[in-house]
């Protein structure tokens, strides 16, 4: 199992340096949307109780404003900057509701609170790069709340090699330099034709003053490859920690249903971006915009300095 595992992430390693398009534009319509769902799966089963139906509702409402303001500013009606201004608010505001529950995590709460608001106010483009840079650490926090001892220290040191060691060592440029004397690399080789080319798809992890820069390419493979660990830890690691006995809101399909419902999901999404990969791509955004400010209060929630025993 462990070397199948070392193999599986040696492959996606090779994918994320030759293939950075490519891979970038398949995992996102394979596995996006059922990445999606899979963690609001778990985190619904993981954290609802824990917030209560007063703080859930709340939140659905920011959220639910949240994805009105990325949607304004897809149809242009929000410049970009005055849409992620809104946006990191609206999360500032989901952050600053776990304020009042005292202790260590009301002083976290507002320090992330005001670093948001910061960032909102004096440069809301690459605020909103550099959360979805770092999102995809995410699962090592959900991992040090839900495991204990040897296994949470074994589950951490594994996912620090495989979300910030490795994707460090790609965006040093080496195995772009090693692959590319072997004659295997291929940036620009596309999956969707309607993609379009590397250049205009590396604004999604690299700052648009930097595109130019000879960096950009081997740091947004590091991106990818980062990507594909979320995937992998979202997808096949998360949903075998779900605490059983727990209450989710949501009534959720039984595991096997679930299992077939993130197939489908993935066939119908990958053909949607085969058609239109533009189109589907905003509708994938808006629904990755749920996971993604819905992780930030749960993640400080899931970081307080006592944690109940794992169930």
């Amino acid at each position: 199992m462990r070397a199948l595992a070392a193999v599986a992430i040696a492959a996606i390693l090779l994918a994320a340096v030759a293939l950075p398009l490519a891979t970038f534009t398949i995992v996102l319509a394979l596995f996006g949307p059922a990445h999606i769902a899979s963690e609001l799966r778990y985190l619904d089963h993981r954290f609802s109780a824990r917030l209560g139906p007063s703080r859930v509702k709340t939140l659905v409402l920011l959220l639910a404003a949240a994805v009105v303001t990325r949607l304004l500013g897809t149809l242009g009606v929000l410049p970009p900057a005055p849409m992620a201004a809104l946006e990191i608010a609206l999360a500032g505001a989901a952050v600053l509701m776990l304020v009042p529950s005292g202790g260590p995590l009301r002083w976290s709460a507002a320090a992330l609170a005001l670093v948001l608001v910061a960032g909102a106010v004096m440069a809301p483009l690459l605020t909103l790069l550099i959360l979805a840079v770092t999102h995809n650490l995410t699962p090592l926090g959900f991992l040090a709340e839900r495991l204990r001892g040897r296994e949470r220290r074994r589950a951490l040191v594994l996912g620090c090699i495989g979300f910030i060691a490795i994707p460090l060592v790609v965006a040093s440029g080496l195995p772009f330099a090693l692959l590319s004397n072997l004659g295997w690399i291929a940036p620009q080789a596309a999956v969707f034709p309607s993609a379009g080319s590397l250049e205009s798809n590396l604004g999604a992890y690299v700052p648009r003053w930097a595109l130019d820069e000879g960096w950009a390419l081997h740091a947004f493979s590091a991106c990818v490859f980062a990507q594909c660990m979320h995937y992998v830890a979202v997808i096949g690691v998360l949903p075998a920690l779900i605490p059983a006995g727990s209450a989710p809101i949501l009534p959720w399909p039984t595991t096997r249903r679930f299992v077939v419902m993130l197939i489908v999901l993935a066939g119908a999404m990958a053909l949607g971006f085969s058609f239109d990969y533009e189109v589907a791509r905003h509708v994938y955004a808006l629904a990755a915009l749920l996971h993604a400010w819905l992780e930030l209060p749960l993640l400080l929630l899931a970081l307080e300095p006592i944690y109940k025993p794992a169930e």
